[in-house]
């Protein structure tokens, strides 16, 4: 690897963490050895994942937040990534609620995107 590499390499590792919540670097570096133990082949699916449903808007994972009654607090300041990493919290630690969104995942909804929706319904299978 030649100094340039690093840089870009660098940079977009910058990018990648800047976009992430704000956590403690020791939480991170154990999730993803949690992670990557598990499953280190799944990795570069989740990150492709990750980035398709950073495009959904802010008002859309509201919706998907309330149309399932979750008690999860959104803040006016709070960006789509924080209500994405709310959310993915709130899933991991409530397997019923992630069982009870897969279930409701194939409904019709009034204001959730469908295409949110169905993105949450394959990945929640898996």
């Amino acid at each position: 690897m030649r100094t340039h590499e690093l840089a870009k390499a660098l940079l977009a590792l910058s990018r990648a963490l800047e976009k992430t919540s704000d956590q403690p670097l020791d939480q991170l570096i154990n999730d993803i050895r949690s992670t990557s133990k598990e499953h280190p082949g799944n990795i570069p699916v989740a990150l492709s994942t990750l980035v398709a449903l950073s495009a959904f808007d802010k008002t859309q994972w509201e919706a998907v937040i309330q149309e399932n009654k979750f008690p999860i607090q959104i803040r006016p300041r709070d960006a789509s990534r924080d209500v994405l990493g709310k959310l993915l919290t709130y899933l991991e630690q409530n397997p019923a609620a992630r069982q009870a969104m897969v279930a409701a995942a194939g409904k019709e909804r009034s204001k959730a995107s469908p295409e949110l929706m169905r993105a949450l319904q394959q990945l929640l299978k898996s």
